[in-house]
């Protein structure tokens, strides 16, 4: 049984069927199932994702029709920014199953919470955001590239959703919620510098959280076989620029921007290390999807 752990609140899961959401893997891989063992993926195997329910899910921070449209569209969501609006998404590991024909299925649970439920219902374009997040966030947290030609089965879910108890990071909770049992602050470990004892500086690339500093908004995409990372700094003036740096390592690139931004992007971190930096929201499933491809261009091929 799952147990609460600094930075994280153990809940338990009863999913409600919401529908079903069918794509096939375009690349061959290895997928984590609920058991103990690895199944390989080949390119073209259907994969179902259901999408579910459960009010033990984190709901999306308060926001307007605005700060809603503009997460859609892609922007607004750092965490300089406190009005940004995202959706937390709690995701079973993969499960084997069979498609109407017996052929075999990789299935997985995209659990929300149900606050946005009437939202997809009666808007197509919202129901769409929802499912492009879902698909975003299986990619994230295994190996597999899913098309985006998809089909929707006249079922709510591919087989029993599975009722588990899970650990969800604090970080999704927004602050003021019951559940959000610390502060921002102490999530990101930041030190009390009340006493007027000296400190250390910060490793290289760390940011000096001090200086009140945010993190930039970014974006990845996979050029041929180069990745191209955008970073979003508005506000920056030519009296800073010969001030920043800018270090890209093999598995990390670190961006520094004084008094704006700060920015350590660690693909050997943890995944609860990478939720924490970057909030929980769409850029730390971002910064999860570039963990999961870095490393899937890393392995040695066999043969």
């Amino acid at each position: 049984m799952e147990t609460a752990t600094p930075g994280k609140v153990a809940v338990a899961l009863n999913p409600v069927p919401g529908f079903c959401v069918k794509s096939r893997a375009t690349n061959d891989t290895l997928v984590h199932l609920t058991q103990p063992l690895d199944v390989h993926v080949k390119k073209g195997l259907k994969i179902f994702v259901n999408i579910a329910w459960d009010s033990n899910v984190p709901p999306p921070p308060p926001g307007n029709d605005d700060a809603i449209h503009r997460a859609m569209r892609g922007l607004g969501i750092d965490d300089s920014n406190p009005g940004a609006w995202f959706v937390p998404i709690v995701l079973s590991d993969a499960r084997q199953d069979s498609d109407k024909a017996g052929q075999p299925a990789i299935v997985f649970d995209c659990v929300l919470n149900p606050s946005i439920k009437s939202r997809s219902l009666r808007n197509p374009d919202f129901k769409s955001f929802i499912i492009e997040l879902a698909l975003q966030r299986v990619e994230a947290q295994t190996t597999l590239i899913l098309s985006r030609q998809i089909g929707t089965p006249n079922i709510a879910s591919k087989g029993n959703l599975q009722s588990r108890r899970v650990l969800v990071p604090v970080a999704l909770y927004y602050p003021g919620h019951p559940d959000c049992q610390v502060s921002p602050t102490l999530v990101q470990e930041i030190p009390d510098h009340s006493t007027g004892v000296p400190e250390k500086a910060p490793p290289k690339g760390m940011p000096d959280i001090t200086s009140e500093t945010g993190v930039p908004a970014w974006s990845w995409t996979q050029q041929d076989s180069t990745i191209r990372i955008v970073f979003d700094v508005p506000g920056i003036t030519h009296a800073v620029i010969p001030e920043s740096t800018l270090d890209v390592e093999p598995r990390r690139v670190l961006l520094h921007i004084p008094t704006l931004y700060d920015l350590d992007l660690d693909l050997d971190a943890s995944d609860s290390e990478l939720l924490s930096v970057f909030g929980g929201n769409e850029t730390a499933y971002q910064a999860l999807k570039l963990k999961r491809y870095a490393r899937s261009r890393c392995r040695p091929r066999s043969g």
